[in-house]
């Protein structure tokens, strides 16, 4: 009877141990010093690494195409530029007055491409050989005159212009209409607001003062 109780109890005792020990929380580790916690948030990025940016979020400046200091590179050229013809009596009607009641008429006409507009233009005005312009009435002063650009030079707004030849005039009335044709020609141009012209070494004024 002792025997049977006494192994009784030694089973109650094994059984109360056993669900104990089943109960029993585990322990949560702890990290160990200096190391950081790992966290399951996955937006938190681990030491040291540094956040992708989204491309589309932000642009530099400096990489803009949009850059306001850029032409035309593939342009061949001015193709078109303004001579400046006489109508006579206009009195200012039409265009600049000049002389006593002339205007200096501006004509758009077609080049061949060029980077340098100022010389074509004066080219063109100086080989025309005909007293009228075609059919607009306009008076052309210089068409007895036989000239050639020796040289063209912009410098700091200044349109130095070299003539050499033959300066034939029709009459005194046409000195004014010389100046205005070849000064006005060049002057359309905004890199330049002032012109000195020289035939054969001497100033315009002084050529035309001898006519």
């Amino acid at each position: 009877m002792r025997k049977l109780f006494g192994l009784l109890l030694i089973s109650f005792v094994l059984l109360i141990g056993c669900t104990k020990s089943d109960v029993e929380e585990k322990p949560v580790s702890q990290p160990s010093v200096g190391e950081k916690p790992t966290s399951n948030d996955g937006d938190n990025q681990s030491s040291g690494e540094k956040p992708v940016k989204d491309p589309g979020q932000e642009q530099d400046a400096g990489d803009s195409d949009d850059n306001p200091g850029t032409t035309d590179q593939g342009s061949t050229g001015v193709t078109k530029v303004k001579i400046f013809l006489i109508g006579i009596e206009d009195n200012g009607a039409s265009g600049k007055k000049i002389g006593a009641n002339d205007s200096a008429i501006p004509v758009l006409v077609d080049i061949e491409p060029t980077k340098a507009p100022l010389k074509a233009a004066l080219t063109k005005l100086l080989s025309l050989n005909e007293q009228m312009y075609g059919q607009s009435g306009f008076y052309h002063s210089l068409y007895q005159s036989d000239l050639e650009i020796k040289s063209v030079i912009i410098d700091d707004g200044e349109a130095v212009i070299e003539l050499t030849g033959n300066l034939k005039l029709g009459g005194a009335l046409d000195n004014p209409r010389v100046k205005a044709q070849i000064e006005e020609t060049a002057l359309q141009f905004d890199s330049v607001n002032k012109v000195s012209v020289f035939i054969d070494g001497k100033t315009l004024d002084e050529v035309l003062s001898l006519k």
